[in-house]
């Protein structure tokens, strides 16, 4: 399927044909978790025809992929795995006849590109978050997308490829961010300079990279480049050349994005367009915003997927454009697998098919406002959408960087929660004027109090934060028993 290029109601039409191809061929021959769950709903892969039938199917959750102490292995049974019999009987003449013709085109054995498409050669990670880190599994065939996902980012990006020299300090580990930039590179033939972030090189050695190498894009997640910027001013680091970040990992709120533009304004970089990304583990790739822009969306792949938006209490689809739950389904590629799996996530903008503004791609795209379900906890009593302190903390000017911390009273553990603002501000800025000022923002946006507030220096931040030591920085963190 041409990226972008196909009618709306042609693209439906195929994403059907792809889901029954991908559960009749795949999904219900070898997987066993979904095997079981079709037979269970009474279902088969002639029940899956259209975007509609998905519907049929019940969710995937968190809970059952979720690798645990009791049941470490669980992830495998989401794993397409076929064996040598069971293959041969699932293939029809056409599918036969295709692969010898592939096999000669390709100048490979038959056993070679079955191999190909089946057999597990990378795994990467959940975070760990609320379970134990799960391993998704990627075939042969699977990096394959990740690399062509990589391609039609970098297509979005406005990234040159004779003139861009990109500085990522995503952190090595087996995530999905540091792969998924990684494999763009190998994909779109551009210079990339992976650091691993500051946990490898430390950031005073990422500065002095930029000001020897001087990239003209730079990627990594939102507080660690916000945090290199701020040592850079210190260091009077050149970063002029710099015209286009990408933050991943995190979401971006608006004022953030302003807020880095008038800081890197600071060290000669000027007309910067900043970028963000969306992904999960479970999809195995991620997506772009098509533009540094509030009406910006981000571009699906729907050769590789089917999106859906559903009510997060009854689980019902809603309108195009309408808030709710990502859930998300693949129809293509092998390896780790799942199908309306409820990410969590909550998208303000919905998912609309249409046509993209600023690329001119008709495509499912789904909004960028995104947060967490598992980020709204109760404290004090009361629900408080950690997602929005991101946005609280973040917007502030006075801010360079910060850390809530919530705890129990010493020795007491069926005590009140108390919560601690540790913040390291900019020279100049008043601290009774900034603690007057944040105590009512934050009671405005949670209907409770911080009980202290802390003032460190930058570099005392940094160590709380573990910049140099942590694949990512803590935020907040729930001391809680």
């Amino acid at each position: 399927m041409a990226w972008g290029n196909v009618p709306i109601g042609e693209i439906r039409e195929r994403q059907g044909r792809k889901l029954h191809q991908f559960v009749a061929n795949k999904v219900y021959p070898f997987c066993p978790h979904y095997r079981r769950v079709l037979d269970e709903a009474g279902l088969n892969p002639d029940s899956l025809r259209t975007l509609e039938d998905l519907q049929k199917l019940p969710f995937t959750y968190k809970k059952d992929i979720a690798s645990t102490e009791e049941n470490p292995a669980r992830f495998r049974d989401f794993i397409i795995q076929p064996d040598e019999a069971k293959l041969k009987q699932s293939l029809g003449l056409f599918d036969k006849i295709g692969l010898v013709t592939r096999a000669k085109r390709e100048g490979k054995s038959i056993k070679d590109i079955v191999l190909d498409e089946y057999l597990p050669v990378m795994t990467t990670f959940t975070t760990g978050r609320t379970a134990l880190p799960t391993p998704f599994v990627y075939t042969k065939a699977d990096m394959q997308q990740l690399r062509l996902a990589g391609a039609r980012m970098f297509e979005v990006s406005g990234f040159d490829r004779k003139q861009d020299r990109i500085v990522s300090v995503m952190p090595f580990a087996p995530h999905l961010g540091f792969w998924q930039i990684s494999e763009m590179g190998f994909e779109a033939g551009v210079m990339v300079m992976h650091t691993g972030g500051g946990k490898v090189m430390g950031s005073q050695g990422i500065l002095a990279v930029i000001g020897r190498i001087k990239p003209t894009v730079l990627i990594g997640t939102p507080g660690y480049i916000m945090h290199l910027v701020h040592l850079g001013e210190q260091l009077g680091t050149d970063m002029s050349a710099i015209r286009i970040v990408v933050l991943g990992a995190e979401r971006v709120p608006p004022m953030y994005k302003l807020k880095l533009k008038e800081r890197l304004g600071k060290l000669g970089a000027s007309n910067v367009k900043v970028l963000v990304t969306y992904g999960m583990t479970e999809a195995k790739k991620a997506w772009l915003e098509s533009a540094d822009s509030e009406d910006s969306r981000y571009l699906t792949y729907p050769d590789m997927e089917i999106f859906e938006v559903v009510d997060p209490q009854t689980g019902k689809p809603v309108a195009e454009g309408e808030p709710g739950e990502v859930v998300y389904s693949h129809i293509s590629g092998a390896g780790s697998t799942v199908l309306r799996y409820r990410t969590g996530d909550l998208v303000k903008e919905g998912l609309v098919y249409g046509q993209c503004p600023h690329t001119g791609k008709m495509l499912p795209m789904l909004g960028t406002s995104i947060t967490r379900v598992s980020e709204i906890k109760k404290v004090k009593g009361t629900l408080v959408d950690f997602n929005e302190l991101f946005n609280l903390f973040n917007a502030e000017r006075e801010i360079i960087e910060w850390q809530m911390v919530v705890s129990k009273p010493e020795g007491n553990e069926f005590g009140q929660d108390q919560v601690q603002l540790l913040v390291a501000l900019h020279d100049g800025c008043n601290q009774q004027d900034f603690e007057k000022a944040i105590q009512t923002k934050f009671k405005i946006q949670t209907e409770i109090g911080i009980d202290e507030i802390r003032f460190y220096s930058h570099e005392e931040m940094s160590v709380e934060l573990g910049m140099e030591t942590m694949s990512k920085e803590k935020r907040i963190v729930d001391r809680r028993p």
